[in-house]
């Protein structure tokens, strides 16, 4: 777990540092990230960060972020990985070069490492007995941002805010198959987050 963690934050430094070399958005190579996040939860871990890509014309976010919940929350340290999209059609601009994106909409797919989680149910079950992988959760989420734009050492660079409210495959099944007796409150969570663009 620990080499895991180390290795993450190497290769934030080793991003940041990379940035460092590069005289301007526009000089940016192609496979270096257009920004790094900082999530917490949104059924991807208590706390999950990265680094991400934007489309050029600034409305589609695609992410790789890894994930971390401690013993004490999940009853088991677990590890996750997750790609993750994210549209915002809209950018209002406000005072002081601050605006919002009022609406996002999402798709993640995340993976728990671990040996409880299978990818491929055990033989010794009957065939179709179950349908879905323990280790992969397919999830969607809508939500908000708050960001400003800000000049520093002569570049431009931005920092945002957002919210989501998200779920998953079993969580949306389950309502479907028991909405006598869940609620939409039961099967969504709220998660928070920061952007940081260089």
């Amino acid at each position: 777990m620990k080499k895991i963690l180390l290795l993450f934050f190497l290769a934030i430094n080793f991003i940041a540092l990379a940035q460092d070399d590069q005289p301007g958005l526009h000089s940016r190579k192609w496979f270096i990230p257009d920004h790094l996040k900082l999530q917490f939860a949104g059924n991807i871990g208590f706390l999950s960060g990265g680094p991400g890509y934007v489309s050029k014309n600034k409305t589609l976010e695609t992410d790789l972020l890894f994930g971390f919940l401690p013993e004490k929350f999940g009853g088991d340290a677990l590890v996750t990985i997750t790609a993750k999209t994210t549209y915002s059609p809209w950018r209002i601009p406000l005072k002081n070069t601050y605006y919002i994106r009022p609406f996002s909409i999402g798709a993640y797919l995340s993976y728990t490492f671990g040996p409880q989680f299978d990818t491929k149910w055990p033989s010794y079950y009957p065939s179709g007995y179950y349908w879905w992988a323990t280790s992969f959760r397919p999830g969607i989420y809508i939500g908000g941002k708050v960001g400003r734009d800000l000049i520093v050492n002569n570049r431009r660079k931005q920092f945002e805010l957002f919210y989501e409210l998200g779920s998953y495959d079993l969580l949306m099944i389950s309502y479907v198959q028991n909405r006598e007796y869940l609620k939409i409150s039961d099967i969504v969570n709220l998660s928070f987050g920061v952007k940081m663009a260089f």
